[in-house]
């Protein structure tokens, strides 16, 4: 070997191992044996195969085979040694003359393990990063779920024939979605919906809430306007923007006659359709300016007329199933 050329190779900041037309090891240089914790002298002049394992001679020819076929072919391998806690970059390649006939073939290897820790340090990072940045949004929603807890008190001491109707409505669309769904994203979504459903009337005049008379039709459109102001004060929540759909329908009717967009049937959310069964059921036995509080019982009967008009027919015999087993009362 040129002693220039091996000279060069000898001082190459990489592994060099080289192997001639017959697959012997004729040339290793320092880092090589550094990396491979071995001695040149022991391995040159053997076949490449004497330095595996035999299960993975085959490996081994089907890689030398690839080398040989084309003159241009290489492939990379990364290799880890356990023992040391190293990774290394292996380069195979070909070599041949100018006549295109094969000469052997050059591994040239690299310490890759920093590149990889940093890789690995990386990735943890990231996680932990998604990790914080989940935790900071449980605890923001948290806060945020507090701070509409104080909204609803507020409304409820604004509005004194509505206190109690939001827990009450979220309670029993809790027990009904969870008995249709079980407990689920759907179910969950269906029971904060129903805690927040009225939330937007913190925006209508109490003047209005707790009108004895007949509201006029100014006054009526008025209050309508609260699935709207819902909607408005969820906005801000990326997380939260299904909840403030919900809450936005929960006034539509199955019939298509109900409130803010007229939606119909299954076009509806699910979820607000039950809101609006439960929602329904509250407000008939429960105490309102301009009359007492039904029976339960006779409030049932006056619903059933309303299925597949203003309520879900579905949704609404299930409601009067867990009514009469006492699961809702």
């Amino acid at each position: 070997m040129n002693d220039i050329f091996k000279s060069a190779l000898i001082n190459f900041p990489l592994g060099i191992i080289i192997l001639n037309e017959k697959n012997e090891i004729i040339f290793v240089n320092e880092i090589a044996e550094s990396i491979r914790h071995i001695k040149g002298e022991r391995i040159i002049g053997k076949s490449v195969l004497d330095c595996h394992p035999s299960k993975i001679h085959d490996n081994v020819n089907r890689a030398l085979s690839t080398l040989r076929s084309s003159k241009n072919s290489y492939f990379k391998r990364i290799v880890t040694d356990n023992i040391h806690s190293k990774h290394y970059e292996n380069i195979y390649s070909s070599i041949f003359d100018k006549d295109n006939n094969f000469l052997g073939s050059m591994i040239i290897s690299s310490d890759v393990s920093k590149k990889i820790s940093d890789n690995h340090k990386k990735a943890t990072n990231i996680q932990d990063l998604e990790e914080r940045i989940n935790d900071l949004n449980n605890k923001m929603n948290e806060t945020f779920i507090s701070s509409m807890d104080s909204l609803i008190n507020a409304l409820e001491a604004k509005d004194i024939y509505t206190s109690g109707h939001s827990k009450r409505v979220w309670d029993n669309s809790k027990k009904l979605a969870e008995y249709i769904w079980g407990i689920s994203p759907k179910s969950k979504d269906t029971e904060l919906a129903a805690k927040l459903h009225d939330i937007g009337k913190v925006g209508i005049s109490e003047i209005i809430l707790n009108k004895k008379e007949k509201l006029t039709d100014y006054e009526f459109e008025h209050i309508k306007n609260h699935v709207l102001i819902g909607g408005k004060i969820l906005k801000p929540f990326k997380k939260l923007e299904n909840i403030s759909k919900i809450i936005r329908h929960h006034h539509e009717k199955y019939d298509g006659s109900g409130y803010p967009d007229g939606l119909k049937g299954d076009n509806i959310p699910e979820e607000s359709r039950i809101i609006t069964i439960l929602d329904c059921y509250d407000a008939m036995t429960s105490d309102r300016p301009y009359r007492n509080a039904m029976d339960p019982e006779e409030a049932i009967i006056k619903m059933k007329p309303l299925l597949g008009n203003q309520l879900d027919p579905f949704f609404g015999e299930t409601f009067f199933d867990l009514f009469y087993t006492g699961s809702i009362s």
